[in-house]
Parts: C-alpha cells; structure tokens; sequence
C-alpha cells in the first residue's frame, strides 16, 4: 500500500510515503493493491497514469477518482507467463487539472543477478585479507625441457671415466705384443735411416726395398713373439 498526500504543503503539493513500491511477483501471477489518497485541501480531481515500461503490467481500475478527503484507489499488477521476470516503472499523480505532477518507482518481480538492486550475501571469512601479508613470490621451476647440451655437460665427467676403464680394461691383456710391437716399428726406422746415410740405394730398387722393409719387419716380429716363449 502506497499514501499519497495532496495539498499539505500547499496547494496541488504531492507527498509520497516511499519513494519506491517492491511487488514481488511470479510469471503469471497478478495482485491487486491500493493507493490511498489523502487530500488537506479543497476536493479535487486527480489522474494516476503508469510510465510505459508498466503499461501492460499495471491496470488502474479508476484513473480519475474525485478526492474530497480520503479515497482509496485500487489497482491491478500482474507479470504474464512470457513477460519480463522484473520490471521497473513509476506511477503518476497529476493534480490541479495537469498543472501538478509526480510519480513514484514501482518494480514488479524478483531481481535477477544483473540487477541492479540485486544483493548477494557475502560471507565475512571471504573477504578477510589474510594474516600473513607479506608477498609471496612464485616459486621457479626448471623446465622439463632443458636443453640436451646442459645434461651432456653434467654427465661428461661420469661418462670419460667409464670409457677410459673400458678402454683400459680391453687393452690390458695385449699390452705386451702392443709394447713389441712399437719397440719393432723403432728398430725398423732406425734401420731405414742407416741404409739412407750410407747411400746403399744405389743397389736396392724402390719394390726391392719395399719387399725387405716387409721381410725384414716379419721376421722382427716373429722374434720378438717366439723368443720369450723359448725360454719358457
């Protein structure tokens, strides 16, 4: 219910006691409410009319009552089955033959959340700030995907280490035909470089010499392998 109050402040005045009317209403339901009209002064005319938003909402079952001192004007809301589920509008009062109007707000419905009349209930321990204020910085991570030269650089050290023991280890068991071996290759350089200072080549022919350098390395090598075996 909404009082409205004409001519107590002075002629064709309008007071209202609230500013805006809440009709809380569902989809094809309808309600009808009143507007007392309350009049200090001399009997009179008044119009009530509905903005446009409320035109298919609001039905004013006496739009041009006369007021002598107290008059109650029904009217009608209702929200259709496919209408807007909250709608917003004003009600008018026009006094002293149009020369006087005002109007106050009336909403029909339930406001959705984007409303603006819209109030969401915030539990207070969400919007607390918290204890500790101190900033936290993000915690750096390494990428999985490191570059391979950086995993290589790690593991070089590890992988020298085993190779040369492999190494060390195939090489063993031959490590003294490989000590004749190079002990031969000396004999023979040195064997090379007398028949070169003596100038023999005149009588040795480049294959001739070739074919005696090779005799003559086979048969090193062949003493070097059979003589220890000899004294055994």
């Amino acid at each position: 219910m909404q009082q409205v109050h004409i001519n107590r402040l002075g002629v064709n005045s309008i007071e209202f006691d609230t500013d805006t009317l809440e009709l809380p209403l569902s989809p094809g339901e309808e309600r009808s409410f009143e507007i007392v009209m309350i009049n200090y002064g001399a009997p009179t005319h008044v119009n009530f009319s509905v903005s446009d938003t409320l035109r298919e909402n609001i039905t004013i079952l006496e739009d041009n009552p006369y007021v002598r001192h107290e008059e109650y004007i029904p009217l009608i809301a209702r929200i259709p089955y496919d209408g807007r589920l909250y709608t917003k509008g004003q009600v008018f009062i026009t006094v002293g033959y149009g020369s006087k109007r005002e109007g106050f707000n009336l909403n029909l419905g339930y406001p959705g959340p984007n409303e603006n009349g819209f109030v969401v209930d915030v539990d207070e321990s969400l919007y607390k700030p918290a204890k500790n204020s101190k900033t936290s910085r993000p915690v750096s991570r390494p990428s999985s995907a490191a570059p391979d030269k950086e995993r290589w650089i790690v593991q070089f050290p590890a992988l020298s280490a085993e190779m040369f023991r492999s190494a060390a280890h195939l090489v063993a068991p031959h490590w003294s035909g490989i000590v004749r071996l190079i002990m031969l290759l000396l004999l023979l350089s040195l064997i090379v470089i007398f028949v070169s200072s003596i100038g023999m080549g005149r009588f040795f022919g480049f294959y001739q010499s070739v074919f005696y350098s090779i005799l003559l390395t086979y048969f090193m090598f062949y003493l070097l392998i059979k003589l220890p075996k000899s004294k055994r």
